[in-house]
């Protein structure tokens, strides 16, 4: 299936009926059975600071670039005004040492100090409830965002304050929307990439970076432009390097098709920069990495949607054939600084 038009739903609560029709069909494909379950509480620790909290900070995924918008910041938070809400069996410790665990047992739990609530969104199940807790008392809900931004991407709650990437970013953000503030506070994720040392390109033959496991195109739409790339219809060739998560069936069986197609495969898992590869992708953030450090990076798609076409602009990827993608321009104070000033300011 694919994606609505270029932009966000303009309502949470749509995004997540939509998502959970997504699940319907990929559980169909996959020949799963879709049974009514309701969902077993997740158990949940909330790390209490020695004096009363002001802020909290809902971390739910400890993903590389989650962990880059949102973990980051807490070194420049106050350690003693500043409680943290993790699933059970995470710690932060290594970020803000002397912070007292304790069951997280329910909204009822968190102290009526708090005046700052900091997530990566609503559509999360620790943050969902924390969200309405603070709605009702007018507490502002601080929404970072940990990637780059498709249709596809969940919209922010109503009332919440994003903290965007860039003024494109904050204009995505806010179309259609009257009842969602942004600041652009730049991205974490790239800031540590642009101070790694700059990569050198030792092979010349490009790899293209796989998308199969997403939901934004189809996997006929993806394939199409793989195989064109990768069997050098006018691009000359590159190697298919396939997601992580093209581990599904489906994925498994394009995989035997492209190759007996005579495509072949880059299946290290050795990071871009060490490849010293040139990089092609559709829309991945591995283009855009690449690019902060220094090697060739570019952007394909046979008969790209609208939508598509639009990401390639906000984020300045360059189409294949043309000069490579520029590095993004940095600003001047890191963005998990920037970022913990403006929750800490609210």
């Amino acid at each position: 299936m694919s994606v609505r038009g270029a932009g966000l739903l303009p309502d949470l609560e749509q995004w997540q009926q939509w998502e959970r029709g997504r699940r319907r069909v990929m559980n169909t494909a996959r020949g799963l059975k879709h049974r009514a379950r309701p969902a077993a509480p997740e158990q949940a620790v909330l790390h209490l600071p020695a004096d009363e909290p002001r802020t909290l900070v809902i971390i739910e995924k400890f993903t590389p670039s989650c962990r880059q918008a949102i973990v980051a910041p807490l070194r420049h938070l106050s350690p003693r005004t500043t409680a943290v809400l993790t699933p059970a069996g995470h710690d932060v410790d290594d970020v803000m040492p002397g912070l007292t665990p304790t069951a997280h047992t329910g909204t009822q739990q968190l102290a009526p100090s708090i005046t700052s609530v900091l997530s990566l969104g609503a559509y999360l199940g620790l943050s969902a409830p924390v969200e309405a807790w603070a709605a009702r008392r007018d507490v502002p809900f601080h929404l970072v965002q940990h990637g780059l931004l498709t249709p596809a991407s969940p919209p922010a709650s109503r009332g919440a304050h994003v903290l965007a990437w860039s003024d494109d970013d904050a204009e995505y953000w806010w179309a259609g929307r009257l009842d969602v503030s942004v600041d652009v506070v730049g991205s974490q994720m790239l800031w540590e990439v642009s101070r790694m040392p700059r990569a050198e390109v030792t092979n010349e033959r490009p790899v293209m970076l796989g998308q199969l496991h997403g939901t934004e195109l189809t996997r006929a739409q993806a394939l199409r432009t793989y195989w064109s790339a990768c069997r050098g219809q006018g691009g000359g060739g590159m190697d298919y390097r396939p997601h992580p998560n093209e581990n599904d069936a489906v994925s498994r069986a394009l995989h035997t098709v492209m190759r007996r197609g005579g495509i072949t495969f880059d299946s290290t898992s050795s990071p871009l920069a060490e490849l010293g590869r040139p990089v092609v992708s559709i829309f991945s953030t591995g283009t855009l990495e690449a690019a902060m450090r220094g090697l060739p990076a570019w952007v394909t798609a046979t008969d790209p949607p609208a939508w598509v076409r639009d990401f390639w602009r906000r984020y300045r990827l360059a189409e294949w054939g043309s000069e490579p993608t520029p590095p993004w321009p940095m600003p001047d104070e890191e963005p998990a600084a920037a970022l913990a000033r403006a929750v800490e300011g609210a």
